[in-house]
């Protein structure tokens, strides 16, 4: 049987008692409200009513600048897709050139696209908002409504998403600084 040596000993104070008692910090958290509240009027690309966008928002990223969907290409405040970033692309050059690009000119805009969405760009709030509003001013475009447009960007026929934000958006119009309202909407 081998003799086991003691190489080192050590001796440390518990922490005391009182260090570990719970304390109450206040949060603003309406602060992160009138932040986006901000950003959806500076870079709102749609007509749509900047309550709908942010309820939107909410309901896409919580607020998070750094959401991402597991298994998707999602990312940022309006979870921002690949291919919705490359329609938005493809959408501007066919406004730009008053027709569908052709095969060669999609291509080459879709692999902008791809590199902007590949970058930390839609990390950045303003440019996530402006793209994301962007990509709905489409679906507003190719749809007879707000209703529509919201059906054809989920793919659901049931208009559900919409009625949730829409519902907020009219409570957060009269209450513009309450979270409660959003988190409500996503129990």
């Amino acid at each position: 049987m081998t003799k086991r040596t003691t190489i080192k000993t050590h001796t440390a104070r518990l922490t005391p008692k009182s260090d570990t008692k719970p304390v109450t910090v206040q949060v603003d958290d309406s602060a992160r409200l009138r932040e986006i509240r901000q950003l959806v009027r500076a870079n709102n690309q749609s007509t749509l009513d900047e309550n709908l966008v942010i309820c939107q928002i909410y309901m896409e990223s919580r607020f998070d600048s750094n959401a991402s969907a597991s298994g998707s290409t999602a990312k940022g405040l309006m979870q921002m897709t690949k291919g919705a970033v490359q329609q938005v692309y493809k959408y501007r050059a066919q406004k730009a050139l008053g027709h569908m690009p052709s095969d060669t000119q999609t291509r080459q805009i879709f692999v902008e696209a791809a590199a902007v969405h590949g970058s930390r760009q839609l990390n950045d709030d303003a440019t996530n908002v402006g793209l994301g509003t962007e990509y709905m001013q489409y679906w507003i475009d190719n749809a007879s409504s707000v209703a529509g447009a919201y059906k054809l960007y989920r793919g659901l026929s049931n208009g559900i998403y919409y009625q949730k934000i829409r519902s907020c958006a009219d409570k957060l119009r009269a209450d513009p600084e309450s979270m409660q309202l959003l988190r409500d909407m996503v129990k």
